[in-house]
C-alpha cells in the first residue's frame, strides 16, 4: 500500500508541476507518526497573476500532503486560507478537509467521481493562460531582449537550452467572419495587392488562387466592421506591415 501511494503521490507531483507547480522539498508530515511524506511547492507564476489581478495573497506555500491520521488516508492539495484559490469562481470549491489543527473544508482530493483536485489544476491552467496577442507581445519583447545581449552570450544559452519547446495554454477571442466579405475582397482585387500593386506572390496549392490577406482597415477588435468597404486584399509583406510597420 506504501508503494501505491508513493506511485499516487509521484503522478500528482508531475501533474502539479506541468500547470506551472514549482517543487520546493519533501518533508515529514505532522501526520501518520511521520510515516507519510508531504510534498511542498510554490508557484511564482499564479501568485504574480494574483497581483496583476490586485488579488491579496499571503499564502505563497502549497503542499500534497495526507489529509489525517487514518491509516490510507486521502491525499491532497491544501494552501493557506488567504489564498484566492478559496474565494475566486474560477476555481473549484475544495471538498475535502485538512484535519492538522483544522475542522474547516480547505484541500482538495481525488475521491470517486468527485476530481476536485484535477478540476483545481485544470483551473489554475485556464486562469493563466495568456491570451495570444499577451504571448506574442511578451515573445517580442524576449526577442528584444536577446538581440541586446552579446552573440558569444547568446551562444552559451543556447548551449544549455532545452532543445523540445514546452507547452502552454493560450486563449484566443475569435471572431466570426462573414466568407462573403473575404470571397467579395479577393474577386476586387484580381489577384494583385491592393497596397503595393504587385501580383500574389504565390497561388494556393488547393485550388491554385492567388494567396492574399484580408486586413480589416478598422480593426475588429476596435468595433470595425467586417464589410467589404473595412477589408483590403494584401500580399503577405504588406499585411505584416500594417500590424507590425
Amino acid at each position: 500500500m506504501e508503494k501505491d501511494r508513493d506511485v499516487i503521490y509521484s503522478d500528482l507531483r508531475k501533474r502539479m508541476e506541468k500547470v506551472g507547480f514549482v517543487f520546493e522539498r519533501e518533508q515529514k508530515p505532522h501526520f501518520r507518526g511521520k510515516r507519510d511524506k508531504e510534498l511542498k511547492f510554490i508557484h511564482p507564476m499564479l501568485d504574480k497573476k494574483f497581483t496583476q489581478d490586485k488579488e491579496t495573497n499571503r499564502a505563497k506555500k502549497f503542499y500534497l500532503k495526507p489529509l489525517s491520521d487514518n491509516e490510507n488516508c486521502e491525499i491532497g492539495i491544501t494552501t493557506g486560507s488567504t489564498s484566492p484559490l478559496f474565494k475566486l469562481n474560477s476555481f473549484p470549491a475544495p471538498n475535502a478537509i485538512d484535519t492538522y489543527n483544522n475542522d474547516k473544508v480547505n484541500a482538495w482530493t481525488n475521491r470517486g467521481n468527485d476530481l476536485s483536485l484535477d478540476h483545481l489544476l485544470n483551473a489554475i491552467e485556464h486562469y493563466l493562460a495568456f491570451s495570444l496577442d499577451e504571448w506574442n507581445e511578451n515573445f517580442n519583447d524576449e526577442v528584444i531582449r536577446s538581440l541586446s545581449i552579446t552573440s558569444d552570450e547568446r551562444r552559451k544559452r543556447l548551449e544549455s537550452a532545452e532543445k523540445l519547446p514546452k507547452h502552454m495554454m493560450i486563449k484566443k477571442l475569435v471572431y466570426k467572419r462573414n466568407p462573403d466579405v473575404v470571397a467579395e475582397a479577393l474577386i476586387r482585387a484580381k489577384g494583385y495587392c491592393e497596397k503595393c500593386n504587385q501580383p500574389a506572390p504565390f497561388t494556393r496549392k488547393k485550388d491554385n488562387s492567388p494567396y492574399l490577406e484580408i486586413h480589416h482597415i478598422i480593426p475588429l477588435s476596435l468595433a470595425g466592421e467586417d464589410s467589404l468597404e473595412n477589408v483590403i486584399a494584401l500580399c503577405p509583406n504588406c499585411h505584416r506591415e500594417k500590424h507590425f510597420g
